[in-house]
């Protein structure tokens, strides 16, 4: 604020820049726009750390669901304190000169309409359909809760939506899962299946095995698809734009893949050596 007021007072600069620094002033000075600033600060840092979970590679179903709780329950915290929010701005507000102001309780409302729009439309955009109810199933802060009360209607649920599962098998599979605390530790479908591999558990716990790859080759946003994009931009380039769709699928993997492939060891040397035979 001093920044425009300076340029507009002082008589050193255009009329354009002048003009303009003087909206801006008289802009900031703005009580309305000085409420809503402080209420999208507020609001704004949940919508990033949303977005940037959701950008995730490894994102899966039980991890989108706990992200939009969490944005649900953050925004409604800020909704519920919209009250302090309409004192804090109403003392240290600038006073308005030309216009009359909103009152506090016409702040609060709006405030409070805000809020309830970015929550309907939260609901309304992630609003999860039966085949990805099953990721309740293999959420693990809920195992607790589940060896007290088995979570019947998600399971029937997710039988419905995937005929391919056997309903008892799985059902006594995660009944043993639920009462292990070393399964409790997992953070999502995907460290369930990693911890599955690396004790060799496939075969023992089939069923869930079955469910746990669904959950994680589901696509679960377009980020996944925006990815494949980018690369097929890196790799088919104008003078590449003759290659076949055999090669171009096998250089796109090797693309994607990269990290690994570039874990294995004597991977280049194993390549020449098919490509000689």
């Amino acid at each position: 604020m001093r920044c425009f007021q300076t340029i507009r007072d002082s008589g050193d600069f255009d009329p354009v820049a002048v003009r303009e620094a003087g909206a801006f002033a008289m802009l900031l000075e703005n009580q309305d726009f000085n409420f809503f600033l402080r209420l999208f600060h507020n609001i704004m840092p949940h919508v990033d750390i949303l977005y940037a979970k959701l950008q995730k590679k490894d994102i899966d179903s039980v991890h989108i669901r706990g992200s939009i709780q969490q944005f649900q329950q953050d925004i409604q915290k800020i909704r519920n304190s919209l009250h302090s929010l309409v004192d804090q701005c109403s003392e240290g507000g600038f006073q308005q000169k030309r216009r009359r102001s909103l009152s506090p309780e016409v702040h609060e409302q709006i405030a409070a309409e805000v809020c309830d729009t970015i929550l309907t439309h939260t609901l309304e955009r992630f609003s999860f359909t039966d085949h990805l109810v099953s990721a309740t199933l293999l959420q693990a802060d809920r195992f607790e809760q589940y060896t007290v009360a088995f979570p019947e209607d998600a399971l029937s649920r997710t039988l419905k939506a995937y005929p391919v599962l056997d309903g008892s098998k799985l059902k006594t599979e995660l009944s043993l899962i639920y009462s292990k605390d070393e399964f409790r530790a997992c953070c999502g479908a995907l460290d369930l299946l990693q911890l599955f591999m690396e004790n060799n558990l496939e075969e023992v716990f089939s069923e869930t095995v079955t469910l746990v790859k669904i959950l994680v080759t589901t696509p679960m946003t377009t980020a996944e698809a925006e990815r494949c994009f980018s690369t097929l931009k890196r790799i088919k380039t104008f003078l590449r734009n003759s290659m076949t769709q055999e090669r171009l699928n096998a250089l796109a993997m090797l693309s994607i893949e990269k990290r690994l492939v570039t874990e294995m060891t004597d991977f280049n040397q194993k390549v020449i050596e098919k490509f000689a035979s």
